[in-house]
């Protein structure tokens, strides 16, 4: 997974994590670069199931 991430220098460059690590904008990695976007691929994983929608009225 590619993340963009501002370093302790102030310049902004792209990291690659392993899959396995869950990070959102705003956290700290090890190197103290902090994660300001987390690019999503044109394409769908081809394990991505998509959520079904639902309708409030089902709900009740």
């Amino acid at each position: 997974m590619w993340v963009v991430v501002r370093n302790l220098d102030g310049k902004v460059s792209e990291v690659e994590l392993p899959a396995s690590h869950y990070v959102e904008i705003g956290d700290v990695l090890s190197d103290g670069s902090v994660v300001i976007d987390l690019p999503y691929p044109d394409e769908p994983d081809e394990d991505f199931i998509p959520m079904d929608s639902y309708d409030e009225e089902e709900l009740d």
